[in-house]
């Protein structure tokens, strides 16, 4: 299996050099991979904590943990190792003092080499990115790794018949598992993984800090004045209908704001009422639509916000919406929130309403908008929720510390 694994890496870089001749992205990662080996070569660290994310998501879920560990052990190094050129990019302006590289093509050499180049002695990777060779040279060199925010679903390939045994093997590679849920921690109960707890998921501790964090834009607050704000985040053309039909059902006087997922190719056609973009020089009085055309903001825009539509549940699957809900108002999404446990609870709890067509959208506005009871109600059950499931990164802590992983 081994050797079936190995081609389809060999494969897929394959793939990645031809598309790489006309996608960005592609040719990011590939440039990126390569000075990540260059930069190397006349180094040699020590004292290093790695944190490996896949992209942006899993950089912020271990941000908090990441932060913890800079103040109680201000002497080690920190890597941040991303396989994403969106991750890498977004740290390296957000964050310029973080040491960040690109991961290698995932081979034994490359992996040997880059593993005795920057000498951990802790790594942590951060909800997923199970790469053989990484995980094989990090337990042969006796490395204690562990993943954190870990979650899995029946269908994956570690619970197959006849892929599942390779790859449950790289699971057992770890030192230890940090699962989000206990259904997690069942599913792996059935491939024999023992090393593993329930801590819960760290993106929790994210949106709190992001809460607590002062935040003024100036921008913002002229464009808001004293109005209320619908804001419809991370989203996509396939969500553009939904959010038509919710902007068309809002009083006239709130402010909108539209923050897509990739801007370059967000229609904005259907916008009927003059709008504006963030990096604009001026703010037309007349303007009540805002676009977002900035990265790094909207997670600090949601304080600002009444109502929320999270996009990606006409696609793949919804964005974050724990980073709206810490800040208690009513948020609407599309159906494909299954693989979200917090998205399923929140539904529970009636303060997350999932909307299959905008036929649903008239009634359900005005059950949320025109209700304050029904907010107030959203308010307190999110602000419970919310904290009866912060405190994982000290919780993760407190498991390396007593084990003897940190001094």
């Amino acid at each position: 299996m081994l050797v079936i694994y190995n081609i389809g890496i060999s494969f897929y870089y394959l793939l990645v050099q031809f598309v790489s001749i006309f996608d960005a992205k592609a040719k990011a990662i590939l440039i990126g991979q390569k000075q990540t080996l260059q930069k190397l070569k006349n180094e040699q660290h020590q004292d290093v904590i790695w944190f490996h994310c896949a992209s942006v998501g899993e950089f912020e879920q271990g941000y908090p943990l990441l932060n913890k560990l800079r103040v109680q052990y201000p002497f080690h190094k920190y890597l941040i190792t991303f396989y994403s050129p969106s991750g890498y990019q977004f740290v390296r302006a957000k964050y310029p003092a973080e040491w960040i590289l690109y991961l290698p093509k995932d081979t034994q050499k490359n992996m040997r080499y880059f593993i005795e180049k920057v000498n951990p002695s802790l790594v942590f990777v951060v909800k997923y990115e199970f790469w053989f060779h990484l995980l094989n040279e990090l337990k042969k060199k006796g490395i204690p790794t562990f993943l954190i925010s870990g979650i899995f679903r029946e269908n994956q390939l570690f619970f197959k018949p006849f892929f599942g045994a390779f790859f449950s093997s790289i699971l057992k590679k770890f030192t230890h598992l940090f699962l989000q849920d206990l259904n997690s921690f069942e599913l792996l109960n059935t491939i024999k993984i023992d090393s593993k707890s329930v801590s819960g998921d760290t993106r929790f501790d994210r949106v709190l800090e992001n809460k607590k964090a002062s935040f003024t834009d100036e921008k913002i607050e002229k464009f808001i004045q004293q109005n209320k704000v619908f804001i419809a985040g991370s989203c996509w053309n396939e969500d553009i209908e939904i959010i038509h039909s919710i902007i068309e059902n809002l009083p006239a006087d709130w402010k909108i704001i539209l923050a897509p997922h990739e801007m370059n190719s967000f229609k904005t056609n259907w916008i009927k009422s003059s709008f504006q973009f963030y990096t604009d020089s001026s703010f037309p009085a007349e303007s009540n639509i805002l676009i977002l055309d900035t990265m790094g903001l909207l997670s600090k825009l949601y304080r600002f916000s009444n109502l929320t539509y999270i996009g990606g549940g006409f696609g793949k699957g919804i964005h974050n919406i724990l980073e709206p809900a810490v800040f208690e108002h009513p948020i609407l999404i599309g159906p494909n929130y299954q693989k979200f446990n917090e998205a399923k609870r929140l539904i529970d709890l009636g303060c997350v309403f999932s909307i299959l067509s905008k036929n649903q959208v008239p009634d359900l506005m005005t059950k949320i908008v025109l209700s304050p009871h029904y907010i107030n109600e959203i308010k307190h059950k999110m602000a419970s929720y919310i904290q009866e499931n912060t405190n994982v990164s000290d919780r993760i802590l407190v498991f390396l510390k007593e084990e003897g992983y940190l001094k």
